[in-house]
């Protein structure tokens, strides 16, 4: 289990336990979980860029390691998503734009409801 140390770090949006986090910079931001009392844990690593929720799945368009040439795709899916759950378990992805369409079109998965415009 990884966690989200906080240092200088700032949370840009929040859906459930889910929060668009940054750590150290702006361009350092990733998907955790809130485990409460000021503890994370991480679900997708920076840099993501693009998030959507809807209660049930979370998505999440991310540029690996802040490479722009590069679009990677995940879902989670928040129902069999717990405090203890193996990231693994619960994240689907890295996706290729082409494969994350197919799977929202048979999931019914939330659009992208946050964008952040510096990052894309």
């Amino acid at each position: 289990m990884s966690s989200c140390g906080l240092f200088d770090s700032g949370v840009e949006w929040r859906g459930g336990p889910y929060a668009l986090l940054w750590i150290d910079t702006s361009d350092n931001i990733s998907i955790c979980r809130d485990l409460g009392n000021g503890s994370w844990i991480g679900r997708i690593d920076s840099t993501v860029f693009a998030v959507g929720w809807d209660g049930s799945y979370l998505v999440a368009k991310q540029h690996p390691d802040n490479d722009r040439g590069i679009n990677n795709y995940f879902i989670i899916d928040a129902r069999i998503d717990t405090d203890s759950a193996d990231t693994a378990e619960v994240v689907v992805g890295p996706l290729t734009a082409s494969e994350f369409q197919r799977k929202s079109n048979a999931m019914r998965l939330p659009g992208f409801s946050k964008v952040l415009a510096s990052l894309e």
